[in-house]
C-alpha cells in the first residue's frame, strides 16, 4: 500500500507547456504549511486519493482542520477540486492496520477552514494519520488539499 497517492503531473496540460511557471507541482507536504494561497496546493490525480501524516509524537486525536481556498479568491471563480467526502483514520506504527476515526464532508458553502470532531471512544494514542479522499466537488481532472491540522493531546510514553 502507498502511503501517499501520486502528486498530479500538471505538465500533461497544454497551458502548462506554454506557461510552465503557472504549473509548479507542490508536494504532500505542503498541506502542513499555513500558506493559503491559490494554487499553493498539494493535488493528487483525479478525485479519490490519500495522504499519510507522521505526527512528531503519538497523540490521542481530537479534530482535524481541513482547509481550502474560498470561490471568492479562486483564479476561476470554482473550487470544483476541493475534497468533499473524506475518512479519517489513525495508524498507530506504520504498516499496522488503520483505525477509522471518522467520515466527514468538507462543505465548499461553507467556511474555507472547517474543523471536524473525530470519534472520542477510542482506546490508543497514533503515530501517523491518514486523510483519504473519495470525491471532490466536481473536478475530474485532480483534488486539491491546501492545509490540513490535527489536534489532540500528547500521550504518555
Amino acid at each position: 500500500v502507498q502511503r501517499t497517492s501520486r502528486t498530479y503531473a500538471w505538465g500533461e496540460r497544454w497551458l502548462c507547456k506554454v506557461f510552465w511557471v503557472l504549473c509548479a507541482t507542490n508536494p504532500p507536504d505542503t498541506i502542513l504549511q499555513p500558506d493559503v494561497k491559490p494554487g499553493q496546493c498539494w493535488a493528487f490525480q483525479g478525485s479519490q486519493g490519500h495522504v499519510v501524516i507522521q505526527l512528531p509524537a503519538r497523540i490521542w486525536p481530537t479534530a482535524v482542520t481541513l482547509q481550502h481556498i474560498s470561490k471568492a479568491v479562486s483564479p476561476s471563480g470554482t473550487v470544483s477540486s476541493a475534497p468533499r467526502e473524506f475518512t479519517v483514520s489513525g495508524v498507530e506504527k506504520e504498516g499496522e492496520e488503520e483505525t477509522l476515526l471518522g467520515s466527514f464532508t468538507y462543505d465548499v458553502e461553507k467556511e474555507a477552514i472547517q474543523t471536524f470532531r473525530l470519534k472520542h471512544e477510542l482506546s490508543r494514542a497514533f503515530q501517523y494519520i491518514k486523510v483519504a479522499v473519495q470525491s471532490n466537488w466536481g473536478n475530474a481532472e485532480y483534488t486539491c488539499i491546501y492545509h490540513v491540522q490535527v489536534h489532540g493531546k500528547a500521550a504518555r510514553q
